[in-house]
């Protein structure tokens, strides 16, 4: 996969670098096998994107995976017929990117840095040296397929509720994962991922920070009740 621009660094750090600390404790990761593990930290490179660089794009050649130590991702996709949409954070611990090493096609989502971020990246060639060794790897990687199944079953659900309001409690409360819990959005972004227009979404936020649930301002909102905005979500007035 070609070097993205924008002054990325790279190194390979040591097994009791910080970053490892976090990789290791959260996420995907931390609850794989230990023999798994240390072939990851003996292979990974710790690397670096500036805000707004795109770790990879729909469509790129296939790479490897990607986990994130700090900063905030977008995550957006897409079917084959429509543009990219933004539907995801990334959050600390969360990896990405194992398609091409699944199927060996192309990249099927597009990740990209909103602040600085920092990542470790295992390349696709030393998934398959990892896999060579031993094909037990099959199953540990694949088990971070099994997660962006979760992640797109609640995206989904989310999509499902019945009324706008409901729709961005839960996206909101969903964005509250991220540590910390202040949302780098814009309300055009929060309505596309409610599907909700503008006014929908103006009236919502408006009615959530007077119940103290959030706090907002230009371009973020910082979830304070993620618990009190999932009931909102869930609740039925039937």
């Amino acid at each position: 996969m070609p070097a993205p621009s924008g002054g990325t660094q790279r190194m390979n750090p040591p097994s009791q670098h910080p970053a490892w600390t976090i990789l290791l404790t959260k996420g995907w990761l931390s609850r794989q096998p230990a023999w798994f593990q240390d072939e990851v930290v003996a292979r990974a490179t710790f690397e670096t994107f500036e805000p707004d660089e795109a770790i990879y794009r729909i469509g790129g050649p296939p790479g490897g995976i990607y986990g994130l130590v700090s900063g905030t991702l977008k995550v957006s996709t897409a079917p084959p017929h429509s543009a990219p949409r933004f539907i995801q954070f990334g959050i600390q611990g969360a990896w990405a990117g194992e398609g091409p090493y699944l199927t060996g096609e192309p990249r099927r989502a597009e990740l990209r840095a909103i602040g600085r971020c920092t990542l470790m990246h295992l390349p696709l060639d030393a998934m398959n040296r990892i896999t060579e060794r031993n094909a037990d790897a099959i199953r540990c990687f694949a088990a971070i397929t099994v997660s962006h199944f979760d992640v797109l079953a609640r995206i989904i659900d989310d999509l499902l509720l019945p009324r706008a309001d409901q729709r961005i409690a839960s996206v909101l409360q969903r964005t509250g994962w991220l540590d910390p819990a202040t949302v780098p959005i814009s309300q055009a972004e929060l309505g596309a991922m409610a599907n909700a227009s503008r006014k929908q979404v103006n009236a919502a936020i408006a009615h959530f920070a007077s119940k103290g649930w959030i706090r907002h301002s230009y371009r973020s909102i910082e979830v304070l009740d993620g618990d009190s905005l999932l009931s909102f979500a869930l609740k039925d007035d039937r």
